[in-house]
């Protein structure tokens, strides 16, 4: 199977959307109340951030030709 690189666009929508379809039952069942959700959503966009810029970091260190590093 050969490898691609990593889409750090649909990986942090991906995370995004499941981020939020996770808290939704939490919510409707009244398990985590709206007030809940002033610390669960900053939560959850920085950690989708933070997922972003590792994958972003981790494509850009993959992009170096191994020749410039010898320079």
């Amino acid at each position: 199977m050969k490898r691609h690189d990593t889409d750090v666009v649909s990986l942090v929508f991906g995370l995004l959307f499941l981020g939020v379809t996770a808290m939704w039952p939490f919510v409707q069942y009244d398990i985590m109340g709206l007030a809940g959700l002033e610390t669960a959503v900053p939560v959850l966009l920085v950690s989708i951030g933070l997922a972003g810029l590792l994958a972003s970091l981790n494509k850009l260190r993959g992009d170096r030709d191994p020749e410039d590093a010898d320079a």
